[in-house]
């Protein structure tokens, strides 16, 4: 008869290997995700239409000002074309920086949970407001393509670029905003909201940088926001639209290195206190 082969029971089973902070951070920021998204669109086909309806509305609004005033094309394209393209950066970057800086504290009963750290909840609050973004701007850009405009961009790699350090910044200054308005802090959040009027007027979301006077251009430029909308107007309407000469990379690249490094750090510096509430 074959031997029997002994089993030492007395022996513990070996511990499940452990996962990386990575993964555990991944698997976080997706669940957080999905918890924001369905926060967002409210579980109703409203909250749905609303999330697309907003920006449009606002979109409208300034068209139908634009038509009172005759002005068929501002700055050598369509005035729809350019409203879209200014527009619609501007609420992304608006939203991210709004948005986010509430993120901490409405997922504050959330980090009881060891895995969860608060700025998993800025990123997951960061990805549901790109996606929204995309999911805005498909339908914008797919009107506009059945009423017969065109809509194929002449430098995509620009536009992602200039995308992305948008959203970089954004996501920066809300991340900042978030950490720094905490509790006691966050009376404070009304003058960030303010502060968005002067940001938007000298952004160039509503008339190109090239019909402003020198002056008043060159104050403008001071903006990251007006030299990231100028790049992206120019890679998507091409050699017909009038941009500043003065436009570049240069400033906006520095503002999102240098508010991603001072958001950080901050967050580091106040981490344990975020965590505790």
């Amino acid at each position: 008869m074959p031997a029997q082969t002994l089993v030492d029971t007395t022996r513990p089973s070996p511990p499940p290997p452990r996962r990386s902070s990575w993964a555990v951070m991944r698997s976080v920021v997706f669940a957080l995700s999905l918890r924001e998204l369905k926060t967002r669109l409210d579980g109703r086909w409203g909250g749905a239409v609303w999330v697309v309806g907003e920006p449009l509305l606002n979109m409208l609004a300034m068209l139908a000002v634009y038509s009172a005033m005759r002005a068929r094309t501002i700055g050598g394209v369509d005035t729809l074309l350019f409203l879209v393209s200014g527009q619609m950066p501007y609420l992304l970057f608006k939203s991210l920086v709004l948005r986010l800086m509430e993120a901490i504290e409405s997922n504050q009963g959330l980090f009881a949970y060891r895995q969860v750290q608060p700025i998993d909840a800025v990123l997951a609050r960061s990805v549901v407001e790109v996606l929204v973004f995309a999911m805005v701007a498909g339908a914008c850009i797919a009107a506009l393509g059945w009423a017969g405009h065109p809509i194929v961009p002449h430098r995509p790699l620009e536009i992602f670029a200039a995308l992305t350090l948008m959203i970089l910044i954004g996501c920066a200054l809300g991340l900042f905003m978030a950490v720094g308005t905490a509790p006691p802090l966050d009376r404070l959040r009304g003058q960030v909201s303010m502060a968005f009027l002067p940001i938007y007027i000298t952004s160039g979301a509503l008339v190109p940088l090239a019909s402003l006077p020198q002056g008043l251009q060159g104050f403008c430029l001071h903006n990251p926001l007006a030299h990231l909308l100028e790049l992206l107007r120019s890679a998507w309407l091409g050699p017909a639209y009038q941009t500043s000469p003065q436009v570049g990379w240069t400033l906006p690249t520095v503002w999102a290195l240098g508010t991603t490094l001072l958001a950080l750090s901050l967050y580091r510096a106040r981490r344990d206190r975020l965590q505790m509430g």
